[in-house]
């Protein structure tokens, strides 16, 4: 397998994103809210790898069990069993998802923290049992692959964070971090439920009950919009509370956050085609990237 074929098939620009949210949380969120942390920068890395690693084999073994499924719905984008072979994605699934288990393990093991060890093997061994069974299961696998995307941002609270620490801003600072875990599981969630309409077609070849097959397209799109309020009330909260110290922030939130999940609540509605849904879910994508990004904002006006 070439190198460019391997990165390709683990996402690279999905773990791009990974990486920049725990670069911004680290090295400008943390220190400018005064948070004390407990890695060193060598053990900050391994937590990372881990993490990259471990998403990277779930993203080769889901590629591995959609063969069928992408070639109905996204032919142009299949890379196993047209630039690798079956055998060759399920050796580097093995080697990838071992590396990164291994890697999380002996982090906790040096940072005396062996119970830990557990985040990193439960998180592969869900993503292993979303690819062949939660993610059939209407509704449960787009909560499982949400839950996952939240956690990848809690996790590095839960390692970095003394929580034997009081102080003001700390706690605004873990507040923060919760709620942009709850709003990336919720955004993330309602673009895994735009792309079953969007992949309407070949899971009804494949008689995958997604929502949209089982409750139809407009029901889904009403209940898409409704969830969309659970984002927008987090922004709201956050503007509420938090405007008077950090007006920037917030104003920024208000035009790159806020103002686009309204907009996304207008063009849902009339949302008919493929091309509409594929467009909502990059929209989607987009906002997702722009309200983590706040930190930075947090971080540079704080």
């Amino acid at each position: 397998m070439s190198l460019t074929v391997y990165f390709k098939l683990i996402r690279w620009k999905n773990l791009l994103l990974v990486t920049y949210i725990f670069l911004i949380i680290k090295l400008l969120f943390f220190p400018s809210f005064y948070v004390e942390t407990m890695l060193t920068g060598f053990q900050f890395f391994i937590l990372l790898l881990s993490i990259l690693l471990i998403t990277a084999a779930g993203y080769i073994f889901n590629d591995i069990q959609d063969i069928k499924a992408d070639l109905i719905n996204e032919p142009q984008k299949v890379i196993v069993s047209k630039f690798v072979t079956v055998e060759n994605a399920k050796r580097w699934y093995k080697i990838t998802n071992t590396s990164g288990i291994v890697l999380g393990i002996a982090l906790c093991l040096k940072i005396e923290k062996p119970t830990y060890s557990f985040f990193f093997i439960g998180a592969a061994l869900l993503l292993y049992y979303y690819s062949i069974k939660l993610k059939s299961k209407p509704f449960i696998g787009n909560l499982v692959i949400s839950f996952l995307i939240a956690f990848s941002i809690l996790i590095l609270g839960i390692f970095e964070i003394d929580f034997s620490v009081k102080n003001e801003y700390q706690n605004i600072a873990i507040n923060i971090i919760i709620v942009l875990s709850i709003f990336a599981f919720t955004l993330n969630l309602i673009r895994e439920i735009v792309k079953d309409i969007e992949d309407i077609n070949g899971d009804n070849a494949l008689n995958n009950k997604t929502l949209p097959i089982i409750f139809g397209i407009n029901r889904i799109k009403v209940f898409s919009s409704f969830l969309c309020i659970i984002p927008i009330a987090l922004i709201m909260l956050l503007i509420i509370n938090y405007s008077h110290i950090y007006k920037i922030t917030m104003l920024y939130l208000l035009f790159f956050s806020l103002i686009p999940l309204l907009y996304f609540l207008l063009k849902i509605r009339i949302a008919k085609k493929k091309k509409d849904f594929h467009k909502l879910s990059n929209l989607l994508k987009i906002i997702m990237f722009l309200g983590i990004s706040s930190l930075i904002i947090f971080s540079i006006f704080h």
